[in-house]
């Protein structure tokens, strides 16, 4: 009996569904599509497609090239369609453990300098705009029609950036607020 296939290699199909692309294109339009929610690794790309091959759910070919290497391109077969479609209709929720590092720090924040703390909140206040001009950009230029699908995940991804921005400034509030509090007493 063969494995069922990870939520990384049903990724990598559903990725190969905008047509034939390299390892090395295939990570490029992850990292500028659903790498803002579900990044994997271009080494776990480049691992994953000859499996997808070998279980006949894509197929690949080599493109000769004069002044660079051969490249393997890689598309998506009727069975990988169907393995696609059968995962993506099923009721299994994907489970994941969220890590954040920073939460991490906060929690046990007792025991660490404050400003120290607080750079790293207004560092992730930062990351949280950047990425909100760059969902935004993308926003103003998506065809709400025709990328339906990608529209409602970029619907998620700005209001996570937003509530990233304001629950980062509430968090360096209650930092100052306990600071103040601190010296006082």
């Amino acid at each position: 009996m063969e494995r069922a296939l990870s939520d990384t290699e049903y990724a990598v199909l559903g990725l190969l569904t905008f047509g034939e692309r390299s390892g090395y294109e295939l990570d490029k339009l992850a990292n500028r599509s659903i790498g803002y929610f579900w990044r994997p690794a271009k080494s776990k790309i480049y691992a994953i497609l000859p499996r997808l091959v070998d279980r006949g759910l894509a197929a690949a070919s080599t493109v000769v090239q004069e002044s660079r290497p051969d490249k393997r391109l890689y598309r998506l077969t009727s069975s990988g369609k169907q393995a696609l479609r059968a995962w993506l209709q099923s009721g299994e929720p994907i489970e994941g453990v969220a890590r954040d590092g920073l939460l991490l720090k906060l929690f046990f924040g007792a025991n660490a300098d404050h400003a120290s703390l607080r750079a790293q909140v207004e560092g992730r206040r930062q990351r949280a705009e950047q990425q909100l001009a760059e969902l935004e950009a993308i926003e103003r230029d998506i065809d709400r029609d025709l990328d339906f699908f990608p529209y409602l995940t970029l619907l998620h991804g700005l209001e996570d950036a937003r509530s990233t921005i304001a629950w980062c400034d509430q968090a360096l509030a209650e930092l100052d607020r306990h600071a103040a509090t601190r010296a006082h007493a």
